[in-house]
């Protein structure tokens, strides 16, 4: 009986302490207009792009468009992705929070509907042409990141 009381003691506390320790990962949440996830994984050179196949490059590519188009609309009111409205300083009231809905909801239907024309236009592409545009649109994330610094 002891031997059962001390386990279920121990995995208690190992469950606490692993809540606590997610609780710290946790991204701030909020009402947002720019996804959290609206990040560059990765910042590819020339050279790294140029080794990868029309495939790789064309994942690559709508990558970025679609992190672009999170972060781009909204560069006045805040450079970095995830920021709540509170932190960018806009009111969370009945008429900002539908502007928030309708604004995500919109962006959702229009970024699907690019992702697939592109899926479907891309491989028609020259190699060289997607390369610049993924490092067109890595240069245009990174700045449009760090301006606000």
């Amino acid at each position: 009986m002891k031997r059962i009381s001390v386990v279920t003691l121990l995995m208690l506390i190992g469950l606490s302490f692993g809540a606590h320790a997610q609780d710290k990962k946790a991204p701030a949440t909020g009402p947002t207009f720019v996804s959290a996830s609206a990040v560059l994984p990765k910042v590819y050179t020339k050279e790294e792009l140029e080794k990868l196949g029309k495939l790789e490059l064309r994942n690559i590519y709508i990558e970025c468009f679609v992190i672009a188009s999170e972060i781009m609309p909204y560069l006045s009111l805040h450079t970095k992705p995830g920021a709540t409205l509170k932190e960018m300083g806009i009111p969370e009231t009945k008429e900002n929070m539908d502007h928030l809905q309708n604004a995500v909801k919109s962006k959702k239907a229009y970024i699907d509907a690019v992702k697939k024309t592109l899926d479907d236009v891309i491989p028609y592409s020259d190699t060289k042409n997607i390369i610049w545009g993924i490092l067109f649109f890595q240069d245009m994330i990174t700045r449009a990141q760090e301006g606000g610094e």
